[in-house]
C-alpha cells in the first residue's frame, strides 16, 4: 500500500493510506466473529473466557484453600500444647481469628460475592466515566444511562467492585480477609488478560509513536481507537505487562509462609502495584490531563495505591501489637502471674486427696476480728462443736 502524500505527527508519517515504519507492530484481521450468522467481536468473546475461568479458578483457590484449613484444624485439635509459650500463643491466634476460623469459605457465597463485584464494578466505571466527562452529560443526562454511548473506567470500576464483594461478603458472615487471600490471584490475571483481550479489538491505543512496540491496526475493522492506522503506543500491552509484575510479585510474596497467612497484605500489595503500573503507562494515553500534567484516571489510581499503602501499614501495625500482646501473656504466665495478679494454676495440676481420707481436725481457730478475739473463751469447750449454741450463751 503506496501513499503519495502524508503529514507528520509526532515524527510520524501519517495519511488516510499511511504505511506504517517496518518496526511497528501491524495488525491485520477481522475483529468480527462470525458463527451460523452470528456475529461477535473477539474481544467479546476472550472477555467472556477469562472472567468466565478467573471465577473457576477462585472456586478452586477457595476450595483448596478451605480444605488446608480443616485439616491444619483437625491436628491442631489433636496436637497438645506442652509449654506455656504454645498454649499463650494458641490462645492469642483463635481470639486474633475467632470469627474468620469458625466462618467457612463456601463456594455458593461467591457466587454472591462475585455478582456483587461485577454489579459494583460497571456502576462505579459508568460513575467514573460520567465525572471524567462531566461537562458532556452535564448537558446530556439522558445519555448517563446509555450503555451505547460513552465508556467505562476500569480503576472506578474495580475500586467500586471490591467495595461491594466486601460489603456483600460481610453481610453473609463470610471471611472476609481469607477471601481478599483467594481473590487477589484471579483479579490480577483478569486485569492482565483483560488488556490483552483490547488489542483483539484495536482499543486501548496510546500517543503516537513510531517506536519499536507501537501498533497499527489495518483493514476495515471496525476497530476501538480512534486512526487506527495511526502508529501508536500500545499501552494495553504495557498496562498488561505491569499486571503481569504485580502478579509474580504477590506469588513470590505467597511463598513467604508469614505473608500467606496475611491475606489483606497480599492483596494491598497486588492491587497496589497494578495501580502504580497503570499509573505510569496512563503517562502514554491520549487522555487530557485533569490535574496538572495528570488525566482523571491516575488521579483514581493514585488514590488506590494509597489506600493500599494504608491497608499494608494498618496490617503490619496489627500484627506488631499482637506479637507484642503475645510477649507479655508468656511472660506473666512464665511468671505464675495471671491478669489479677496471683497465680493461676490449671484446675488439672491442683492435687485434690482421696475421697476415702478423713479430714483433719483443726483445734486452732483464728479469731477472724479483734472483737471476736475478747470474746473468745480462754480454751475450747470440751462439748460437742457441732451441736447448736443453748439458750442465754450470747
Amino acid at each position: 500500500m503506496v501513499v503519495p502524500a502524508a503529514t507528520t505527527v509526532a515524527g510520524v508519517g501519517v495519511g488516510p493510506d499511511a504505511i506504517p515504519p517496518p518496526s511497528v507492530v501491524i495488525f491485520d484481521f477481522d475483529p468480527i466473529a462470525r458463527f451460523a450468522g452470528i456475529e461477535v467481536r473477539w474481544q467479546i468473546l476472550a472477555i467472556a473466557v477469562v472472567v468466565l475461568g478467573t471465577i473457576l479458578l477462585g472456586a478452586v483457590i477457595a476450595f483448596v484453600a478451605q480444605h488446608r484449613r480443616d485439616a491444619a484444624m483437625a491436628r491442631a485439635d489433636r496436637a497438645r500444647p506442652e509449654t506455656v509459650d504454645e498454649v499463650v500463643r494458641a490462645a492469642f491466634g483463635e481470639a486474633a481469628e475467632a470469627a474468620q476460623v469458625g466462618a467457612r469459605l463456601r463456594l455458593d457465597d461467591l457466587l454472591f460475592i462475585v455478582i456483587a463485584g461485577v454489579a459494583g464494578a460497571v456502576v462505579g466505571g459508568r460513575l467514573g466515566y460520567v465525572l471524567l466527562h462531566l461537562d458532556y452529560y452535564r448537558v446530556n443526562t439522558n445519555a448517563i444511562l446509555d450503555p451505547s454511548q460513552g465508556s467505562l473506567t476500569l480503576a472506578g470500576g474495580l475500586a467500586v467492585g471490591v467495595l461491594t464483594a466486601l460489603l456483600v461478603a460481610a453481610v453473609l458472615g463470610s471471611p472476609v480477609r481469607r477471601w481478599l487471600g483467594v481473590a487477589i490471584v484471579p483479579l490480577l490475571i483478569a486485569l492482565c488478560l483483560g488488556k490483552l483481550s483490547m488489542v483483539l479489538g484495536g482499543e486501548g491505543q496510546g500517543l503516537p509513536s513510531g517506536g519499536e512496540w507501537a501498533s497499527a491496526y489495518l483493514g476495515p475493522g471496525p476497530w476501538g481507537s480512534l486512526a487506527p492506522k495511526l502508529p501508536s503506543e500500545s499501552s494495553q500491552v504495557y498496562e498488561a505487562a505491569t499486571t503481569a509484575g504485580a502478579l509474580v510479585v504477590v506469588l513470590l510474596l505467597a511463598l513467604v509462609g508469614p505473608l500467606r497467612r496475611r491475606p489483606v497484605i497480599l492483596f494491598s500489595v497486588g492491587i497496589g502495584l497494578w495501580a502504580i503500573g497503570r499509573f505510569a503507562v496512563a503517562f502514554t494515553w491520549r487522555d487530557p490531563a485533569l490535574v496538572e500534567s495528570l488525566n482523571g484516571d491516575q488521579v483514581v489510581t493514585l488514590g488506590i495505591a494509597l489506600v493500599c499503602g494504608l491497608a499494608i501499614v494498618g496490617s503490619i501495625g496489627a500484627k506488631v501489637r499482637e506479637r507484642r500482646a503475645t510477649a507479655v501473656a508468656v511472660g506473666e504466665l512464665a511468671a505464675g502471674a495471671g491478669p489479677g495478679g496471683e497465680a493461676d494454676l490449671p484446675a488439672a495440676d491442683i492435687e485434690m486427696p482421696p475421697a476415702d481420707m478423713p479430714h483433719p481436725v483443726d483445734t486452732t481457730i483464728a479469731p477472724s476480728s479483734a472483737a471476736e478475739t475478747a470474746l473468745a473463751p480462754a480454751s475450747a469447750p470440751t462439748g460437742d462443736a457441732s451441736a447448736p449454741p443453748a439458750a442465754g450463751d450470747a
